[in-house]
């Protein structure tokens, strides 16, 4: 049997885990458990792994190939990196995934990994069990026996299981995120599984589906592949033809078109965490069904969510909430209306509010940072890189950021550069680009940071950056 390339999907962005997901620092890239722990991303990319599997192939928005980069060498794993220059769903990330691979594997059988999933048990068992039928041409989507009646997710109907196919049946339907009566009338069929978004499939087998099914689709990511850039090892896609694609799913654009797809039901724990009362589903619950992380007293509170940070949570007499801690924002809610938590990152986005978009003025496991000021556009920080500790630095697409080495000293690596910095040096990072500043030091490093708006006037906090450029001589930019 040919080893499987994996496609990770990296493009999501988790509004409904605010305040732990950020516009800049979306979920799959978050710790699932608490600081420090393996972040989602870094468990889907370990989960397939060794003889039955190649190298995988990420699929990410080009804001994030730093985290990624970063991410995947902590896990010691080799990938080959897609960056997205614009967001397009799943369907054309697929399908550049595809187009990809089977340059130098023409028999290529590819699986499909949301990287933002919790999955407990055996999945590559069934994996492996399902090769066969995908390499034959089936489109095999793995479904979940429902274990309640969620509306958030799309179900596959069976159809009855192939005679050839030990364990592969006929995807009879899909049916996209019913109302509760009717995913309750589904789950009593006996027939009806939770699609979970994971799917093998040989990569020639998708592309010809897209080129019958969505010929635009096929064309834009056909002509943003041929395009495309490389970054230090990345290949960039093709801004204006990636662009034009169709922005869908590869199930709407695809499966419940094709008559190729057939159902693999997958005996697993599974969840899409795709908001906080799945935290407490999926946890390990203590006395009084509470489910919590980090430095948290509860007393007389049972069927909760609590997930601490960097300071004691004490939660008294409640039941049934949901309180995450952050190092700038706190979130109390109720398990039952944790879905729209999304409506306050409309509310952040709408007045302009830095919260939305990134973690601003907390502590990390490099140092602590502090703010100094802010004010209409900008933001002033303290940092503090600790001896032996890497402080990554993204900008995002609406801000760019200055930063000046206070005292200390250690290494700045932007992309394929690497220089030595010192007190009084100073370096910009722009939007879309990332860095890393290195503490390879024995004392730690202080950093003055200012952030703003891309638009932003800097002209207040000039003499500050110039001082700096004074004493270092120089100011690089990523």
């Amino acid at each position: 049997m040919n080893a499987i390339h994996p496609v990770v999907l990296c493009g999501g962005v988790g509004t409904r885990l605010w305040p732990l997901s950020r516009s800049q620092q979306p979920k799959q890239f978050q710790p699932i458990d608490h600081e420090g722990s393996i972040t989602f991303f870094q468990t889907t990319v370990q989960r397939h792994r060794g003889e039955l599997f190649h190298d995988p192939v990420v699929s990410v928005a080009g804001g994030h190939l730093g985290t990624v980069r970063r991410q995947l060498r902590d896990v010691q794993r080799n990938a080959r990196i897609i960056a997205e220059p614009v967001a397009r769903n799943t369907g054309p990330a697929v399908l550049s995934a595809a187009l990809l691979i089977s340059r130098t594997d023409p028999d290529a059988v590819m699986l499909i990994c949301p990287s933002d999933h919790v999955i407990e048990g055996d999945l590559n068992a069934r994996i492996r069990e399902s090769h066969k039928a995908a390499a034959d041409g089936l489109i095999v989507t793995f479904g979940i026996k429902p274990r309640y009646n969620e509306t958030g997710y799309g179900y596959i109907i069976d159809g009855g299981e192939f005679s050839n196919y030990r364990g592969v049946h006929r995807a009879e339907k899909f049916i996209e995120k019913p109302n509760a009566q009717t995913a309750q009338s589904l789950i009593e069929t006996g027939l009806a599984y939770w699609a979970s978004g994971i799917s093998l499939m040989r990569a020639d087998t998708v592309i010809e589906e897209y080129r019958r099914f969505d010929p635009v689709t096929f064309g834009a990511v056909s002509a943003s592949l041929a395009d495309a850039g490389n970054e230090d090892g990345a290949l960039v896609l093709d801004e204006a033809s990636f662009g034009s694609a169709e922005s869908l799913p590869t199930e709407r654009a695809v499966f419940e078109k094709s008559k190729t797809v057939a159902l693999a039901p997958a005996d697993v724990d599974w969840d899409d965490v795709g908001a906080w009362a799945a935290f407490h589903t999926i946890g390990k619950k203590s006395d009084g069904d509470n489910v919590v992380t980090g430095d948290v007293m509860m007393v007389n509170s049972t069927g909760s969510y609590v997930r601490g940070s960097d300071r004691l949570v004490a939660v008294v007499g409640v039941n049934n909430l949901v309180v995450v801690d952050t190092h700038d924002a706190l979130l109390v809610t109720t398990r039952e209306q944790s879905q729209d938590v999304k409506k306050v990152v409309e509310q952040l986005k709408a007045q302009n509010r830095r919260e939305a978009d990134d973690h601003s003025f907390g502590a990390t496991d490099w140092g602590k940072q502090g703010k100094l000021a802010s004010g209409a556009g900008y933001t002033l920080r303290h940092l503090t890189v600790n001896p032996g500790a890497t402080l990554p630095v993204e900008s995002g697409s609406e801000f760019r950021r200055l930063m000046v080495v206070a005292s200390g000293g250690g290494t700045l690596q932007m992309g394929s550069r690497r220089r030595e910095i010192r007190a009084g040096a100073t370096f910009e990072i722009g939007p879309e680009q990332t860095a890393e500043v290195i503490n390879d030091g024995t004392g730690p490093m202080q950093v003055i940071e200012v952030a703003c708006h891309v638009d932003g006037p800097l002209t207040h906090l000039t003499p500050l950056l110039e001082l700096a450029a004074v004493a270092d001589g120089s100011r690089e930019h990523a």
